[in-house]
């Protein structure tokens, strides 16, 4: 997946431009019955404190997850945690770090075959 999930700023509402995004990603995961599990990890910048933004990262995933389930995905299906700040893409302390270190990322952990 390479766009992004766009959320509203120190928010877990998901924005409206993201819903095509998380569509897509709900038809895959219908259509692949033999994805057993994914894991919906959310990031967060190093601005803020770490236990904000742990809670943070933690409530969007979990905001991505309930949209996946209703749009018909079985929620034994997925698993959501938070991550902060801990696992940068950029550890740079500048605007373009922040904006890629922001994000929620899909990881499938468990297959049928």
């Amino acid at each position: 997946i390479r766009d992004s999930v766009y959320f509203d700023t120190a928010k877990a509402s998901i924005q409206a431009r993201s819903f095509g995004l998380l569509d897509n990603v709900a038809s895959v995961l219908l259509d692949h019955p033999e994805i057993l599990k994914v894991r919906i990890e959310g990031h967060t910048d190093s601005r803020g404190g770490a236990a904000y933004n742990k809670k943070l990262s933690d409530d969007r995933a979990r905001s991505v997850m309930t949209y996946l389930v209703g749009k018909g995905v079985e929620a034994t299906r997925l698993e959501s945690i938070g991550y902060g700040e801990e696992k940068p893409l950029d550890a740079r302390e500048v605007p373009e770090a922040w904006e890629k270190n922001r994000r929620v990322d899909f990881f499938i952990i468990e297959r049928a075959d």
